[in-house]
């Protein structure tokens, strides 16, 4: 991959992810990277004080810094920052992380050495990925704690993480590949741990789990439609374009489309159902709604990859250094939130479809959906875990960005608390998962106690899917190793990649 700062797109992002490729620099890159740093030789030349140059930082920004110490003071930067808590990043999120930073740095904006860059990109053509630790960052000034841990390993400080989640000493990983430590000059240091690259890393990381989700969801729902003798007509082209909605038009269109051929579906054609319960019926609305700040937020997460959130920046046709916000985190914390209270919104409603299978008032189907209900308790705690992951996840939806605590004496008083967003939206879209699976189990339950009539080609697809490990109950047993493991499913992106399969056609 050649990186220039400007052309991450999200597709080529989840690749590179999946799939690491050696980085290289585009030679325009190189040359904006260049210039910039020769606006900070000419600031040092030129005797003037900026911050990030030759003063301290946050509320020391106007202690100036002797020239004889502004070397010691960017790895003292380093040093101090380095004081986040909590268990390490996954190596796949510190990877993504490191990539961030490459890119933003390349932008020709930080006053940063081409070589200090070109020795990140030598840890990750290697594999060589810095322990950071998950916890110590409010998302201003930047995501500064977890940046410098990232950073340390270039000075020959902090460690790396080994496959196995071993840290070993940077120190002595370096010197087994014979790699000089480098050392850091003048805004350096800065440029290296001011960004929003944590908290982004967490958003795209989240933004990949729920386009997978989105899928299942429909597909979930046009499933549980279908084993309760729902109709398909609330999904009507028709319904959705008098809204004048997009999302919720592609999301009433998916789910017709999934429903097509649906022997449930024909066989109820002429019943004395007039209409749904909403939890079936509002689908394209509420779905919609979630698709279309999916859109949204892939806008922002897009444009915050290949953007600079450093402070101050280089401004290279005046010649000049300037302060400035970049590396407040908002637009990220913001969307962060917006999707787990959608992502909230749509796993509640999986849950009021749960709660139906059980009731044969709703669902037309044995109670719990067991045949011998009584002697057997069949789905009945299933749809409570349900409950309770869907109740946690309100408290988690509570959006993190309204919170904000003044730091660095008061210099720092506006946060954006985005990484806080990253890890709620984090074990929200792990609860919404399970919570799908527990409806894809009724659903195939369902669809055992009533097998008379055909599946539509997706939800078939899932049945048989489910199927291969997961048995039809005729009596009670344990229920949470089945929810486990098609919550795997979810989450690997199975179901997501099946529905993707029969939509091919779909215009």
């Amino acid at each position: 991959m050649i990186l220039d700062g400007n052309s991450f797109t999200l597709k080529n992002l989840r690749h590179e992810l999946d799939h690491p490729s050696q980085l290289s620099i585009s030679p325009e890159a190189s040359d904006l990277v260049n210039r910039s740093r020769n606006v900070v030789e000419h600031i040092l030349d030129e005797g003037d004080v900026v911050y990030g140059v030759n003063t301290g930082f946050g509320r020391l920004a106007n202690e100036q810094i002797s020239s004889d110490n502004l070397k010691q003071l960017q790895v003292n930067l380093l040093r101090s920052h380095a004081a986040g808590t909590g268990e390490y990043l996954a190596r796949r999120t510190v990877r993504l992380i490191l990539l961030l930073k490459i890119n933003s740095l390349l932008r020709g904006y930080s006053g940063i050495r081409l070589e200090v860059i070109e020795a990140l990109i030598y840890f990750y053509n290697n594999d060589l990925i810095p322990t950071v630790r998950e916890r110590g960052s409010v998302g201003a000034s930047g995501d500064l704690a977890p940046l410098a841990d990232l950073a340390l390993p270039l000075i020959g400080e902090g460690s790396f993480l080994s496959p196995d989640g071993e840290a070993i000493p940077a120190e002595m990983i370096l010197k087994s590949h014979k790699y000089a430590t480098i050392d850091l000059r003048e805004k350096e240091g800065l440029s290296l741990i001011n960004g929003t690259q944590l908290s982004t890393a967490l958003a795209i990381e989240a933004i990949f789990s729920i386009k997978d989700l989105f899928f299942t969801i429909s597909a979930t729902g046009a499933f549980s439609t279908e084993v309760m003798l729902g109709t398909d007509t609330a999904f009507r082209e028709e319904i959705q374009q008098a809204r004048n909605q997009v999302g919720q038009n592609y999301a009433g269109k998916l789910l017709f489309h999934l429903m097509k051929e649906s022997g449930y579906r024909e066989a109820h054609v002429n019943c004395d159902r007039v209409q749904d319960f909403y939890s079936i019926r509002c689908m394209p609305q509420v779905h919609g709604s979630f698709y279309d700040l999916i859109s949204y937020a892939e806008g922002i997460l897009i444009r915050e990859a290949n953007s600079t959130t450093d402070n101050p920046v280089t401004i290279i046709d005046d010649n000049v250094i300037v302060s400035g916000g970049n590396f407040h985190a908002a637009p990220i914390a913001h969307v962060m939130d917006f999707l787990a209270i959608t992502l909230a919104d749509v796993a509640s409603m999986s849950e009021r479809r749960i709660a139906a299978f059980q009731d044969s008032a709703q669902s037309s189907l044995p109670m719990f959906l067991m045949n011998k209900a009584g002697l057997n308790s069949g789905l009945m705690i299933a749809q409570v875990s349900a409950a309770a992951l869907a109740s946690e996840n309100k408290s988690l939806a509570h959006p993190a960005s309204v919170d904000s605590i003044p730091t660095s004496a008061n210099q720092e008083d506006h946060v954006s608390m985005a990484p806080i967003a990253g890890y709620q939206l984090r074990q929200l879209i792990n609860n919404t998962s399970h919570i799908f699976a527990i409806e894809l189990l009724c659903a195939a339950q369902a669809r055992d106690l009533n097998p008379k009539y055909s599946l539509a080609n997706c939800s078939d697809d899932i049945y048989h899917l489910i199927r291969q490990n997961v048995p039809y109950l005729e009596e009670d047993g344990v229920l949470s190793g089945h929810i486990e493991h098609i919550a795997t499913l979810v989450q690997s992106g199975s179901i997501a990649e099946i529905v993707n399969q029969n939509i091919q056609d779909l215009a």
